[in-house]
């Protein structure tokens, strides 16, 4: 599949391009002009229309029911084909919109998700907030305003085209007496006068509507901050409850949400000044028309039937070249949506371009069962010294404890050697076969059942069962084996203390030659904690641990300590 953008500068052109640039090419072309297609014959449709009034009108004027009673059967047959084309033509759009935004959004997933974008996001740049919302959300919005956005366009202007020859007909001339000078002979005034009200009006909405495209954008940023907020409450309510802070999270849920009704209140006002324009502009040319045809009706240019046909055909011209004004607000709203995205696309690139700019570290394998860190320097993104020339070895088959003060690096140092943290420098050599597993002090636990969770992030197969039942009854979760097919968000349904023991369950499953554990017991009463380790150095002989903790009670379970004291930056 073609990807999404490959340059660093994002822009809403290049978002929508690569959709048509993409495998899924040839039938969005078919299809949007398949869609074209109707939205011209309905245009058509209503060309047959215009005329059918001049018919119909003459038809009553002059009292021949028999030729009012077969228009209204033809106006029938017309309209019967009018709506089976227009359910047609939503159908099939909503169709190709639902297939265009399924490809953007798996595009915007792959972007997020590729060289490890997302943790840099949440861990070095605020400034994009809820990224997993402008995803859902944005993305689909931009496809369906799009696609709204350019059927009305394509409308519009078949509109104008079909209309304005039967409007310049049915216009005559217009004679301005100027006096002296004779007179002013004016061909197709109608038309004249349709395009000069609708580019003042065009003209005046867009000085007035400019700032809805900012204020829309502020406007979704603080909703996502609002939603942020509340989500967080959820996330901790058993933390905000145990410390009885409900006034407090009243006050910042309050706080947000004013933020967003003073935003809202904005662009209520904006919109305000442009209805009272749009509502009087669009209420004027319901009757500027008839004043400006009148004039050839009482002349008798034409009959009662030629007046409707041309207040109608003024109306769709009017209406095409009106569709900027009458779409402002949509316009914003679209406008506002592509410059989330790309801001979000460009802080992504952005942030990745920055981390690997930093990252200095230099990772190599070697045929040796052991790893070597020579000469490594960590910072923080402040630029912070952390650590300095640490150089030390891990033997296969060895297992370590790393000890040091709170804050010194520790778990930063980790995540170095896991290939996460950019701000750092050095090599690093790792044996070339070797499985290495990385367990955090908060285990992950992903949406889905719960031998998904168990085996993440590998994906549950029905002959992992037997393995996971018994991992299960070693790490003393047994109560959880009738639960396995059960779905739930499980970082909320199980204990921290459970949690931590899953991820025993993991290693046991994976079976990794190294495991790195940045205090993974810290939840544990010291009888389970030891089982674990012990459950580890039984089951997996071959593995190596490598361990960051506090409590005395892992002492035993290491043969070596590394003392990050000793390359501390402030040692």
């Amino acid at each position: 599949m073609k990807q999404l953008i490959t340059s660093r500068q994002f822009t809403t052109w290049q978002i929508i391009r690569a959709y048509w640039q993409s495998d899924q090419r040839y039938l969005a072309f078919v299809l949007f002009a398949v869609i074209i297609g109707m939205t011209i014959v309905l245009v058509a449709f209503d060309v047959v229309f215009n005329y059918w009034y001049n018919y119909f009108y003459n038809a009553l004027q002059a009292y021949d029911k028999k030729a009012a009673v077969r228009l209204l059967i033809i106006f029938f047959a017309l309209a019967a084909f009018y709506i089976v084309f227009a359910v047609y033509r939503f159908y099939l759009s909503q169709m190709f919109g639902l297939r265009w935004r399924k490809w953007l959004t798996n595009q915007f997933i792959n972007r997020w998700l590729k060289n490890r974008g997302y943790y840099y996001l949440e861990q070095f740049d605020k400034r994009v907030d809820n990224p997993d919302q402008r995803i859902q959300e944005d993305a689909g919005a931009l496809v369906n305003f799009s696609l709204d956005l350019a059927i009305g366009i394509v409308g519009a202007v078949t509109t104008f085209f079909a209309f304005i020859y039967i409007l310049w007909q049915l216009s005559g001339v217009l004679t301005i007496p100027i006096g002296s000078l004779g007179h002013l002979n004016i061909p197709g005034y109608l038309v004249w006068v349709s395009l000069i009200y609708a580019l003042l009006g065009t003209l005046i909405t867009f000085k007035i509507g400019h700032p809805l495209i900012s204020l829309n954008f502020e406007q979704q940023r603080r909703e996502a901050s609002f939603r942020y907020v509340a989500m967080d409450l959820r996330t901790h309510a058993e933390h905000v409850a145990l410390y009885r802070g409900e006034a407090h999270q009243k006050h910042i849920l309050k706080n947000s949400f004013r933020r967003v009704l003073d935003n809202f209140y904005l662009i209520i006002m904006r919109q305000k000044m442009l209805l009272w324009f749009t509502a009087g502009y669009n209420q004027a040319a319901v009757i500027l028309p008839l004043a400006v045809a009148l004039p050839n009706y009482f002349d008798k240019v034409f009959l009662l039937g030629g007046l409707m046909q041309s207040l109608q055909a003024f109306g769709r011209v009017q209406d095409s070249l009106s569709y900027l004004v009458n779409s402002y607000n949509q316009i914003a709203n679209w406008k506002a949506i592509s410059n989330r995205l790309t801001s979000f696309l460009n802080h992504l690139d952005e942030i990745e371009h920055k981390a690997a700019a930093q990252n200095h570290l230099v990772t190599t394998r070697h045929d040796e069962n052991s790893i070597i860190t020579q000469d490594i320097n960590i910072e923080t993104p402040r630029n912070e010294k952390l650590l300095v020339k640490v150089d030390t070895t891990f033997e296969h088959g060895q297992n370590y404890l790393i000890t040091g003060r709170s804050g010194i690096g520790k778990s930063t140092f980790i995540r170095a050697l896991a290939g996460i943290w950019p701000y750092a420098s050095g090599n690093i050599i790792l044996p070339r076969d070797q499985q290495m597993m990385f367990v955090p002090q908060k285990p992950y636990m992903p949406l889905g059942s719960l031998a998904d969770a168990i085996l993440f992030p590998h994906k549950h197969d029905a002959h992992w069962q037997d393995e996971i039942k018994q991992a299960l009854e070693e790490t003393n979760l047994s109560n959880l084996i009738p639960r396995l097919n059960e779905t739930a968000a499980w970082s909320e349904q199980l204990s921290p203390g459970e949690q931590q023991r899953i991820a025993f369950a993991r290693i046991l499953l994976h079976k990794p030659d190294w495991v790195f554990l940045d205090e993974s017991t810290s939840m544990l009463d010291l009888a389970n904690e030891a089982s674990l380790y012990q459950l580890v150095k039984t089951k997996l002989p071959q593995c190596s641990i490598i361990s960051i903790g506090h409590r005395p009670s892992i002492n035993a379970f290491h043969h070596h300590v590394v003392d990050l004291e000793q390359f501390s930056a402030q040692h």
